[in-house]
């Protein structure tokens, strides 16, 4: 239910509340309301002489939006009610409820307020630990709950069921030809396992430290994490925090699992991101070759479907964003000094500054389309401040 409340001047009679509730369903019908909520998001103003309720209402590091009508000094009073926020730095928009613009917008926020809502109690299992190179890509626990609900529980790699003892799944065989049959094997083996965790902890998400298992064993997951995505699993590797809740938020608010890349590169006007997992759903066409920096196990050589992408990263503080679309110029299968599937994509000047200048971090995720409004609102809604 998407937290709201009716404002009215003190005393006002049943009937302004009775006819707000009914403008408000009028346009809005698709969405249930709780006017009771003591945190609301969506405040309603019916009257004049509501303002006092109105900033009562609020608290900072929130976003609102604020709704008027054209009747009972409703504008009157959000207008005033906006200045104040203004002047107290708590973010807003005022929304006129007859302007079709602006209930297009309201409702692209109350989309937005669901999609986060359906985060709240999911869980990631992190596997192992966050990658040591990741220096910059652990959260702490107690923000993952505060900010969005979710929750995370640290597993270690004992607990995982030894691959080598498992069936390798039919559907996963299937899926992916190569031409060393036993990596395939044994990549549906890692998978099997991974599965089995899964299901036993009731994670709705991983990610995993995945170097050890390729320097314990011989064998990566670079396949697993795949499937995983093509399943509408969220999976991540290098135990990277940042990147899978960013993969949780993409997938909430987008309905899309992106891919999760390194920054290659960054030039005057060109940057390139690789990796050796991508949800085979997002390719073109792939091929299975050996992961690149050891050489061993298999991973996925594609090329990314269509020109035009998102590209997301939040900070491990969950108050910081980078967000913009770019065209890709460029698809490479296994290249020779790169992760195996590779794109060059062409960004604005501006947006190269911030990644060279003000990087929050290595992983970057690629999004299908362009995504900004829709991923503009999340964080907005979020507290996060996209850098400019």
């Amino acid at each position: 239910m998407i937290p709201a409340r009716m404002l009215a001047f003190d005393k006002a009679p049943a009937e302004i509340f009775t006819r707000g509730e009914k403008n408000l369903r009028k346009f809005f019908s698709g969405f249930d309301f709780d006017f009771s909520s003591a945190s609301p998001f969506l405040l309603i103003f019916l009257s004049g002489g509501s303002e006092r309720s109105a900033i009562e209402s609020v608290a900072k590091n929130h976003f609102y939006i604020l709704l008027a009508f054209e009747e009972n000094n409703s504008w009157a009073a959000a207008t005033e009610t906006k200045a104040w926020m203004d002047q107290n730095n708590i973010d807003c928009l005022l929304a006129d409820m007859n302007n079709a613009g602006d209930r297009t917008m309201v409702s692209l926020f109350l989309n937005t307020i669901t999609a986060l809502e359906r985060l709240k109690g999911k869980k990631i299992g992190l596997i192992g630990e966050v990658s040591d190179w990741l220096i910059a890509s652990d959260i702490e626990r107690d923000l993952l709950v505060d900010k969005l609900g979710i929750r995370l529980e640290k597993i270690n790699w004992n607990s995982v069921p030894d691959f080598k003892s498992l069936d390798p799944d039919p559907s996963f065989l299937e899926k992916y030809s190569y031409k060393n049959l036993g990596a395939i094997i044994e990549a549906a083996k890692v998978q099997h396992a991974l599965s089995k965790i899964r299901e036993v902890r009731q994670l709705d998400a991983l990610t995993i430290e995945c170097f050890s298992l390729v320097q314990t064993e011989g064998v990566t997951a670079c396949l697993a994490l795949s499937y995983f995505n093509d399943k509408g699993i969220p999976a991540g590797c290098e135990g990277d925090l940042v990147s899978m809740v960013g993969m949780m938020l993409v997938q909430a608010i987008t309905g899309i699992i992106p891919w999760m890349a390194n920054l290659v590169k960054v030039g005057s006007d060109l940057v390139k991101f690789a990796h050796c997992t991508a949800p085979t759903h997002l390719l073109e066409t792939f091929d299975i070759d050996t992961h690149f920096e050891t050489g061993k196990g298999t991973a996925v050589a594609g090329k990314f479907a269509g020109e035009t992408i998102t590209v997301f990263r939040l900070n491990n503080s969950l108050d910081k964003g980078f967000l913009t679309t770019g065209q890709i110029t460029a698809k490479h299968q296994s290249p020779e000094h790169a992760c195996r599937t590779m794109i060059e994509v062409k960004l604005s000047s501006g947006k190269i500054n911030q990644l060279k200048n003000h990087p929050l971090g290595n992983h970057h995720l690629i999004v299908p389309g362009n995504q900004c409004e829709t991923l503009e609102m999340a964080c907005r809604i979020m507290g996060v401040k996209l850098i400019k």
